[in-house]
Order: structure tokens, then sequence, then C-alpha cells
């Protein structure tokens, strides 16, 4: 393994937020895929509705919190495109 080879600190939190986001939608009896949550623009909005309209309090700041990462991702790539999740 290279040792030179480093992730960038955000690249790292943004991980353990999805990860966490994943463990939290689990004990909702959710199944998350981490791949499919990272590329898949329709599932995204599946999971991020499903956690916007969950009982646990935590998981809905949680989808807030991701859902705000995910626009402000979406204006930093390209601005003339809105998101695509509706609240």
């Amino acid at each position: 393994m290279n040792a030179a080879h480093t992730r960038d600190p955000e690249g790292s939190t943004r991980f353990l937020n999805l990860v966490s986001f994943k463990w939290l939608m689990a004990g909702m009896g959710w199944r998350v895929d981490l791949s499919r949550l990272q590329s898949d623009e329709a599932y995204i909005d599946e999971c991020l509705q499903r956690a916007l309209t969950s009982d646990s309090e935590l998981l809905r700041k949680r989808g807030v919190e991701m859902l705000g990462l995910r626009r402000a991702s979406d204006a930093h790539c390209d601005p003339s495109m809105p998101s695509t999740f509706v609240a």
C-alpha cells in the first residue's frame, strides 16, 4: 500500500456522514447502499425523502444536512442545474 496516498479531510468527513446516515436509516429498518447513495440521483432522492419523513428527529436532521450538502455540491458542479430533490 502506498503510504503517500492520503485522503483530504473533507472527503473523510463526507464519508463518515454517509456512514452515519446509513446506520440511522438501518435503525429505522431501511437498508442503504453507500455506493448508490453516492452516484444514483433517484436513489439519493428516495433515501432523503424517507429520512425527512421518518419518526427519528436525528435522522431528519441528518437528512436536512445531507440535502444542504447535496445542493451545495450541485451548485458547485453546475449552478445552472437545479437540484432534483423536491421536499
